[in-house]
């Protein structure tokens, strides 16, 4: 492991360049060593070289928090290996969220919204920050979880901005289109009658606090951050979202043009940051109101009749066997909506060649349903990490590893790296599979596959450890800290002269 960090990037760098070329040399070791040095787009193209474990599907009895995880952490990276390189895509996976969703989103309605998985406690938490700072609060339309990482990468690239809380799961409000899901996003209310109108300022409105503006509004917004007019600056972009409403290839669109839009929108970021006076006070918090279907859609015809077609839903009510029914009194929504189940669609602003279906939402899926929050600000103060490690076990035998990580920061630890001079399985850096929450202690065990000997002059049974772990913010800032100086680990040997009893037998 260099010491220079500068080296590791470089090292890294070419690492990226052979694995891209000759998929079949990465492994989970290897992959670990080098993407805490990788964007992450970089990372993304890596983790599709080899498909990611294949989730079963959510089971019906899942908590909330388990099914955000699943959905996070299982679901939407096979998800998108299955859409973007391997081109099958399978509902399957996504009707099991879908069955979850009708059957528990009435009862996540009932929660306090300051403590909701539904989006809506985003808006809680932006007036929380108000009240310590002003907050530069970015709403990008049809930002779903994946892209959101994304984003996070090119904002937090060459430290031009600092993660404060790393991106959280919500629930999007029902139905996933954007005159309901952010109506409700900012007035922390369901769409249902009678609050909600189709207009997106009078819900803005209901928050009492700050300015909204769009993208047709940006000078006007680097003005007012010029000036510190407001303590809430709110930008909502829909030129993500209007992305997908104009493309025709769905390679192109997820491969080049996707990627170049949420680049942009981080230019833009960092630009309104340079703006306002007091860069160091402000609060950057990113949020979405829905995300986006992955691949294409295969068109619906015909539409039943007495349904009035919305993308991936529609208003009314239908016994059609292809459609799930969202009752208006039962989930909270001004009128009965009917919604596509599987990946189809009754239409799109956008098609191919082929007449399939690009960029059309509205429904059930996970890649929809599932949108972050996160904040981050100019600089943040990290807190020292401490790691301890220790243990006993037998000469040339395996043994257990006990190692003691604690985090006092507000973000996790992530893509850990251990290295330890001492012990041959860590000699050249291993890759820990633990990912360390924020402001917790954490202790876990490793096996060691061969056990130190003692050299014939040690003093005793105690071997001292040496060693660093690195590791990274968040997946994004990079950091690292050396062993306890306690760290050490016994070794049961019954001489250290040479010679092992077990040589006698």
């Amino acid at each position: 492991m260099p010491k220079n960090p500068s080296v590791m990037e470089r090292i890294a760098a070419q690492a990226y360049k052979v694995f891209n070329n000759r998929p079949n040399l990465i492994n989970k070791g290897r992959e670990a060593k080098v993407s805490a040095y990788l964007s992450q787009q970089q990372k993304v193209e890596l983790g599709c070289c080899q498909p990611p474990p294949q989730p079963e599907p959510l089971a019906l009895d899942a908590s909330p928090k388990q099914a955000l995880t699943w959905a996070t952490e299982s679901y939407l990276p096979f998800r998108r290996w299955e859409t973007v390189i391997n081109q099958t895509p399978s509902d399957r996976l996504a009707d099991s969220f879908v069955e979850w969703m009708l059957q528990h989103y009435p009862s996540l309605r009932i929660d306090p919204v300051d403590r909701s998985d539904l989006n809506y406690s985003v808006t809680s938490l932006v007036r929380n920050l108000c009240q310590e700072s002003p907050v530069l609060w970015v709403v990008v339309d049809g930002l779903g979880w994946l892209d959101h990482l994304e984003l996070i990468s090119y904002l937090t690239k060459n430290q031009q901005l600092a993660i404060e809380t790393s991106i959280q799961p919500r629930f999007s409000i029902l139905p996933t289109k954007t005159e309901y899901a952010k109506w409700s996003l900012y007035a922390q209310l369901p769409p249902s009658p009678p609050n909600w109108v189709d207009d997106i300022n009078q819900g803005f409105s209901m928050l009492g606090i700050g300015k909204r503006y769009t993208d047709a509004q940006d000078n006007k917004l680097h003005k007012d951050l010029k000036a510190k007019s407001q303590q809430l600056y709110c930008w909502d972009t829909e030129q993500f979202d209007r992305l997908y409403h104009s493309q025709k290839d769905w390679n192109n669109l997820y491969q080049v043009q996707r990627p170049h839009t949420l680049e942009g929108i981080a230019k833009e970021i960092h630009y309104c940051v340079q703006q306002y006076p007091d860069p160091e006070r402000l609060r950057i918090v990113i949020a979405s109101d829905h995300g986006q279907i992955m691949g294409m859609s295969a068109p619906m015809t015909p539409c039943p009749l007495g349904l009035q077609s919305k993308g991936r839903m529609a208003l009314g009510k239908t016994d059609d066997p292809r459609f799930v029914v969202l009752e208006s009194d039962r989930y909270g929504l001004p009128h009965d909506i009917s919604i596509v189940r599987g990946s189809g669609s009754l239409g799109s602003f956008s098609y191919t060649s082929n007449k399939e279906i690009i960029g059309s939402h509205g429904g059930l899926f996970p890649e929809e349903v599932v949108v972050g929050v996160s904040v981050l600000r100019k600089a943040v103060q990290r807190s020292p990490v401490l790691i301890s490690c220790r243990g006993e076990g037998k000469p040339r035998e395996s043994g257990e590893l006990e190692i003691i990580i604690d985090n006092p920061n507000s973000v996790p630890l992530t893509d850990l790296y251990l290295y330890i001079a001492e012990l041959p399985d860590f000699k050249t850096g291993k890759s820990l599979e633990e990912k360390i929450p924020p402001n917790e202690k954490v202790s876990f065990k490793v096996t060691v596959s061969d056990w130190p000997v003692l050299p014939p002059t040690h003093d005793g049974q105690c071997l001292a450890l040496s060693g660093k772990l690195t590791f990274r913010f968040a997946s994004a800032e990079a950091g690292s800290v050396v062993l306890d100086s306690e760290s050490a680990i016994i070794v049961k040997q019954i001489y250290s002269s040479g010679f092992n009893i077990d040589e006698f037998e």
